[in-house]
């Protein structure tokens, strides 16, 4: 009768310590409900395909044209501080060449605008190279963030019909993903 009771205690006890843990895919700290974190870039799309690799193989992604943007990220804390990295082709038209920028941090502040979680909107303020103050609007998706450059001034690399590097007016929509 004793070993029956120890067993019971013992079964109710490991069942109650089963019953009290929370199931970890409904914690409101998983990664794609957090708005804090690093996000990579994951894909620069354009309003037209390019070749510019010229491998003959056009894309609208133009991160399957150039390593240029691989190092772009933008990271946000829980202090409503952000880290961006910008990354970008640079082309010089008269010369028909185009490289790699330098990677460009800028560091600034983030607050959500609309939504929580897993769809939000949040916009992002950093001052800008002419000490003025830029303001992004990203749209949180899941564990993916993307804002559009898409004002009069957006433009892209691309190349003419001789192979010249040359920016192409147009917008460009940046995917990131935790």
């Amino acid at each position: 009768m004793k070993k029956i009771n120890l067993l019971m205690c013992s079964l109710v006890i490991a069942g109650l310590g089963f019953t009290s843990c929370s199931d970890d895919d409904n914690d409101s700290n998983n990664n794609e409900s957090r708005i804090e974190g690093t996000y990579n870039l994951k894909e620069v799309n354009t309003g037209e395909a390019t070749d510019f690799d010229e491998d003959g193989d056009s894309n609208i992604d133009q991160m399957k044209e150039s390593s240029c943007y691989n190092n772009g990220k933008i990271t946000l804390r829980a202090d409503n501080t952000f880290t961006y990295v910008a990354t970008a082709i640079l082309v010089n038209e008269t010369e028909g060449t185009a490289g790699c920028a330098e990677d460009v941090t800028y560091t600034g502040t983030w607050e959500i605008v609309e939504g929580s979680g897993t769809t939000a909107i949040i916009a992002v303020t950093y001052e800008g190279e002419n000490n003025n103050d830029v303001t992004l609007t990203l749209t949180k998706q899941g564990n993916r963030l993307s804002w559009e450059d898409d004002n009069i001034f957006s433009q892209y690399p691309d190349r003419n019909n001789a192979g010249a590097a040359i920016y192409r007016s147009g917008s460009i929509k940046y995917v990131y993903e935790k």
